[in-house]
């Protein structure tokens, strides 16, 4: 039954992976409150490992949308998104019908926030000042955010959650795999540290440049293929560990110190992380480019959408896994409104998360208090041991990100080819390669085409077949 929740494999299940909420929010406090008192070590445990598991994925993420020549930025951009994880578990966890709901990024989403920054960035024109460049990107996610939150709600609010279902699943599948090429690229990239069309094969084959993406891509593919043979819950968990430690191991035998590392760009190398996350203030607006920030409207609408179909397959699949009915509208106006709030206060997208969420009941937690303190973790762990990061290796930042980017070419290049009509097979990969050859955005361009030109069809083909039964 878990197969049926996994992003791609089956065409027909692909949607499977307000004043009621201060009610709720405040009754959902109380039961915390009682809950803490029955198992609070367990709780404890529970919230500080997710939250921990939580921080290495988002840091890939920080590392994807804060590189080139955002690079120097990158200090603030992990408080930026760290502090937005967190406030949207906390908001998640005290407003959904479901105890310990996780709320974090989402690779796909995360990877068109990435690439729009990027054109966001090259928008500005040369003279644009460091301070004028972090504000705008920052605005401009924090408009994604505020616009798909408003998006989520009142589709909520409406009760028209089940509306994402008239997308064409080859469309939205052509969406996501596109998506994963942008996170493997985006991997690359953080693992060479250079820019992807700087990089000929040649610099792949350097004995020097060998230490810097063959470990992330060894993990990529181990986590590959073992999260399709074990699905138990610590794979990852313990992968990352391993690998953690195999890293540093290997640096005891080559004879490099962790500074010497850090010198050879094997790690993050952050000279002074930003721990926290100011939020905007009204100088900062003065200071916006709103014509670069226009310009990515499009990616802005594709994210909304997205947004809600991959929402919809969380809580759907979530449903499946833990045999327990989730109100999907309400769920659809908690992220809505969590999202309004971190778009107001400056943050990045986030909502509820199909694999935190049952990471997090499989390991006994199963309170809110779990995910408060999960969410916690994201501000404690980089305020407590912020060197610590700054040694973090880059292998397996960028190894995490292209798992997920592979992960999503596998499921839709792949496994699809079996699932699906051969129409819409051949649907999904030209968008993906048109994305790749051509650009995104124009990639973009033709799959809102093709959907709209699909919805045509099939609303003729129903109005012919109604006269026919008059």
């Amino acid at each position: 039954m878990a197969n049926k929740t996994r992003i791609g494999t089956d065409a027909n299940d692909f949607l499977l992976e307000t004043h009621n909420n201060d009610v709720i929010a405040g009754l959902n406090v109380m039961n915390m409150f009682c809950t803490l008192n029955k198992s609070g070590a367990s709780t404890l445990s529970v919230g500080i490992t997710t939250g921990v598991l939580g921080v290495l994925f988002d840091l890939s993420f920080a590392a994807l949308i804060f590189s080139n020549s955002l690079s120097d930025y990158l200090s603030a951009g992990i408080g930026f998104v760290l502090f937005s994880a967190a406030a949207a578990r906390v908001m998640v966890a005290l407003m959904s019908s479901f105890p310990g709901m996780v709320s974090d990024l989402a690779a796909i989403p995360t990877a068109i926030l990435a690439w729009s920054t990027g054109m966001v960035v090259r928008e500005l024109p040369p003279t644009a000042s460091p301070e004028s460049l972090l504000v705008t990107v920052i605005v401009s996610i924090a408009l994604t955010s505020l616009l798909t939150g408003l998006f989520l709600w009142i589709l909520g609010e409406l009760k028209l959650g089940n509306i994402v279902r008239l997308l064409p699943n080859s469309v939205i599948g052509g969406f996501i795999a596109s998506s994963g090429l942008l996170l493997v690229k985006g991997a690359v990239e953080i693992l060479m540290k250079q820019p992807l069309d700087t990089l000929s094969l040649r610099d792949f084959g350097q004995a020097a440049m060998l230490m810097h993406w063959l470990p992330g891509l060894l993990l990529a593919l181990y986590l590959l293929v073992a999260t399709r043979r074990d699905r138990h819950s610590w794979v990852i968990a313990s992968s990352l560990v391993g690998a953690i430690a195999l890293f540093y191991g290997s640096l005891w035998l080559l004879g490099i110190s962790p500074a010497g590392a850090n010198d050879r760009g094997l790690t993050l190398g952050i000279p002074a992380l930003q721990t926290t996350w100011q939020l905007l203030n009204w100088s900062d607006l003065l200071q916006i480019n709103w014509q670069a920030i226009g310009s990515q409207w499009m990616c802005a609408g594709t994210v909304s959408v997205l947004t809600a179909v991959l929402l919809l397959m969380n809580v759907k699949g979530l449903e499946m896994v833990m045999a327990q009915d989730i109100d999907f509208n309400h769920e659809l106006k908690v992220a809505g409104s969590a999202n309004v709030l971190l778009g107001i206060g400056g943050g990045i997208l986030a909502f509820h998360s199909m694999g935190g969420s049952i990471l997090m009941h499989r390991l006994g937690g199963r309170s809110r208090w779990a995910t408060v303190i999960g969410a916690a973790t994201f501000i404690l762990l980089p305020l407590l041991f912020s060197s610590w990061l700054t040694y973090f290796p880059t292998s397996i930042l960028g190894g995490l990100l292209l798992y997920l980017g592979l992960s999503c070419l596998y499921e839709w290049v792949c496994r699809a080819r079996k699932k699906m009509m051969p129409v819409d097979y051949c649907i999904v990969q030209l968008i993906w390669v048109f994305s790749g050859v051509v650009g995104f955005l124009q990639a973009l361009a033709l799959g809102w085409a093709i959907a709209a030109g699909l919805l045509l069809h099939r609303t003729i083909v129903i109005a012919r077949s109604s006269r026919q039964k008059l």
